[in-house]
């Protein structure tokens, strides 16, 4: 009896968890165990410029903190503050940028590459998110008990 009320408890004690979700409806597509600290990649090709865009992200609390954006060449949507930048390898690299937000927003596109990597793992967006689907990333605690549902 003891040890199926600790395990209730366990089930209903909040966790960390990237989800994605569609930005107008707020359906989910994915849901993915993480932990203060873990390291988020997003990944793209420009659909003006058509080069490679990198995104570096570091869960804090409930938030992303944009750490190093990695791009081919220097255009549109460029940051131009980052307190550190270079060019390494063909790459304008921006570091220490150290910009939070509560999630991300972008439409997801078979045609840009879209990646997203967890850790260095492939959350594979393809599998889960329609294509031209408007999408969430964010970070959310919720009882473990959810991430059983749906």
């Amino acid at each position: 009896m003891l040890l199926a009320l600790g395990g209730l408890i366990w089930l209903l004690l909040p966790a960390r968890y990237l989800e994605i979700v569609d930005d107008k409806s707020g359906r989910r597509y994915a849901l993915f165990p993480v932990e203060e600290g873990t390291r988020i990649r997003l990944s793209w090709t420009h659909s003006i410029e058509h080069t490679p865009w990198v995104e570096q992200y570091r869960i804090r609390g409930t938030e992303l903190v944009l750490t190093t954006a990695r791009v081919k060449s220097f255009g549109a949507g460029v940051d131009v503050e980052a307190p550190e930048s270079e060019v390494a390898g063909g790459w304008v690299v921006m570091r220490k940028m150290n910009r939070t937000f509560d999630s991300l927003h972008f439409v997801y596109s078979h045609r840009v590459n879209h990646r997203l990597l967890i850790e260095g793992r492939d959350a594979d967006l393809k599998a889960c998110v329609p294509h031209h689907a408007p999408v969430e990333v964010r970070i959310r605690k919720l009882p473990r008990l959810m991430s059983m549902i749906e």
